[in-house]
């Protein structure tokens, strides 16, 4: 016995053309790439379980995507005829995941600031004996300045990456 009729997806050529984009894209993320060509196959009228089948996804997840963009035709429509350059960014918000909650951050922003600027620092302008920041380093520095009463020099090696900090490698400080 078949299921409910499946939301019917119209599409306009300039959608067409970014979907095609997401799909085919070399650095398109996976999710982005399988939801894109749910909309397209979804908008030739093919059935959620004939694209569950060609996307590899289960008929549950097609049904939840061809929804979602079939109910945001509104405002797809909007932003195409007010900010045809934003449409690419619509599409892609609305075929990504809602932000899921996580775990609160174990640092303030703040005391994340102050680890950065300690890298950028020089370690003898400090009075230190060595001349490069490493993480193990700047991990010590830090507790014993007081701006955190613990952290891994992973973490702070994350903080720095995250600000396009480099700090030397432990190589790099045997070397020197």
């Amino acid at each position: 016995m078949p299921g409910p009729k499946a939301i019917k997806i119209e599409i306009n050529e300039h959608e067409e053309k970014i979907l095609n984009q997401l799909k085919a894209g070399t650095h398109s993320e996976l999710h982005l790439k399988q939801r894109s060509e749910i909309i397209l196959l979804s908008s030739e009228n093919k059935s959620n379980s004939e694209i569950s089948k060609k996307v590899g996804l289960n008929r549950e997840s097609v049904i939840k995507w061809r929804k979602r963009y079939g109910e945001s035709r509104a405002e797809l429509e909007k932003t195409e005829s007010e900010t045809p350059k934003k449409l690419r960014g619509m599409i892609e918000s609305i075929l990504s995941d809602a932000p899921r909650p996580g775990a609160p951050s174990s640092f303030t922003d703040e005391q994340i600031a102050s680890i950065i600027a300690l890298a950028c620092e020089l370690p003898e302008s400090l009075g230190l004996p060595f001349s490069h920041w490493s993480p193990s380093l700047l991990q010590k520095e830090a507790i014993t300045r007081g701006i955190v009463e613990s952290i891994s020099a992973v973490h702070v090696g994350r903080f720095l990456k995250g600000a396009g900090v480099k700090a030397a490698s432990s190589e790099k400080l045997a070397q020197s």
